[in-house]
């Protein structure tokens, strides 16, 4: 067997690598980077990528890898709300250069203690066609089903099972790890036996968006393998729709992770000091017609007044950099002026570098562009978003040792 070539792309700037005009094409169809000609024939320039992974063309396996670390990327994509304290060694995992292994792996480890005593279960709403009566008898269906005859009887039961949601996409995201080709044998091998737990579990039907069960007490301990199988699920089915063949793609939208991750530790955070916190709103509306949508990534009210809004931006930014990009800056103050608000805060990935203030003369605004560093442990990740909800709520408790500069 022949050993795939290898070509690296950055998902920051430009990249050149060596492929065919069928590969280039096909590595355009899939819409996540740019690819045009170069002056050297067989030479393509990559640019403007949005995700990150692993693609396999012919004999062809390029990957785009993270700017963020993947401990801390793999932490983000499987952090709840719901978890009373960060545990560094629940997200530990072995290291590995390539976004797909380490997230298989983290994921294993994540399904392995979710369901360490054993699978889920729930009540489930099942309709049966039956000659003994069992729970209710669905009298429509049976109109429909059998005018006139009463035996056999259309029923409708909740039955005790692990047939319930929470499995169904934890399979679901084994199953599409087993199918693609990039993951090394090692991890493969130990996704077989953990998908015999679900042998009695059915496939998810859902199409579309992985839609996450609502957080409760009974499946909170499922909560980080639920996110990162989302994330699985999201990386292969995205690719596949877009053209890549099954198995020959994993592609992962790590600026959603940033947001989702951000947004939720703001809720875990403000809700319990009375605000509310929501992600990605889509009923606003710029022009008095209604025609000019806006969907800010957070915006924080209180008692139905809106206090803060932020918009994440996965791109980096920082003391050489300059100020934000204009387009940015427009952004943010289109949701101020919407908004009513004097202050609006853009998010960027960077390093340890102080929030900078721009006035908007004509509104009065000030946009505030922060640097977020998400590297180091996943409890720093915490406390740093943490202190920024002092800054965009300021009436918000912070945590013992952490302090804000007012």
């Amino acid at each position: 067997m022949v050993e795939p070539r290898v070509e690296d792309i950055a998902e920051n700037g430009e990249s050149f690598v060596a492929l065919t005009s069928s590969q280039a094409a096909r590595l355009q169809e899939l819409k996540f980077c740019r690819v045009s000609p170069t002056s050297d024939s067989g030479v393509w320039r990559v640019t403007d990528v949005t995700r990150v992974g692993v693609v396999a063309i012919d004999d062809v396996r390029l990957i785009v890898r993270p700017k963020t670390p993947l401990r801390s990327l793999i932490f983000m994509a499987s952090y709840s709300g719901l978890q009373a304290e960060v545990d560094d060694a629940s997200f530990a995992f072995e290291a590995d250069q390539d976004l797909p292994a380490a997230l298989a792996l983290a994921l294993i480890q994540a399904v392995l203690k979710a369901t360490a005593r054993g699978l889920l279960k729930g009540y489930v709403s099942v309709e049966e066609t039956g000659t003994v009566i069992r729970g209710r008898w669905d009298i429509a269906r049976q109109l429909k089903a059998r005018p006139g005859i009463p035996v056999p009887v259309e029923l409708t039961y909740d039955d005790y099972t692990e047939d319930v949601a929470e499995n169904r996409i934890l399979k679901s995201a084994l199953r599409a790890l087993v199918r693609l080709e990039q993951l090394p044998r090692r991890v493969v091998d130990k996704l077989g036996p953990l998908l015999g737990l679900f042998s009695e579990v059915t496939d998810l039907r859902a199409a579309g968006p992985v839609l996450l069960p609502a957080e409760s007490r009974l499946n909170a301990h499922y909560q980080p393998a639920l996110r990162l199988a989302r994330w699985v699920l999201e990386a292969t089915s995205w690719a596949h729709a877009e053209g890549a063949s099954s198995g020959s793609a994993f592609l992962l939208n790590v600026a959603k992770v940033y947001e989702d991750f951000f947004g939720r530790v703001l809720q875990a955070t403000l809700r319990p000091e009375g605000y509310d916190v929501d992600l990605q709103v889509s009923d606003w509306r710029l022009d008095t017609e209604g025609k000019i949508l806006m969907r800010p990534d957070i915006v924080i009210s209180r008692h139905g007044r809106v206090v803060a809004v932020a918009d994440t931006k996965y791109k980096v930014w920082g003391a050489n950099d300059g100020s934000p990009p204009n387009a940015d800056v427009y952004q943010a103050l289109a949701y101020a002026v919407t908004a009513g608000v004097r202050e609006v805060h853009l998010l960027y990935v960077s390093g340890d570098v102080e929030p900078r203030r721009y006035e908007i003369a004509a509104t009065g605004t000030v946009v505030v562009a922060h640097a977020m560093d998400v590297s180091g442990k996943p409890g720093e990740l915490v406390t740093r978003v943490k202190k920024l909800s002092a800054t965009l709520a300021p009436a918000v408790a912070l945590p013992p040792g952490v302090r804000i500069d007012r």
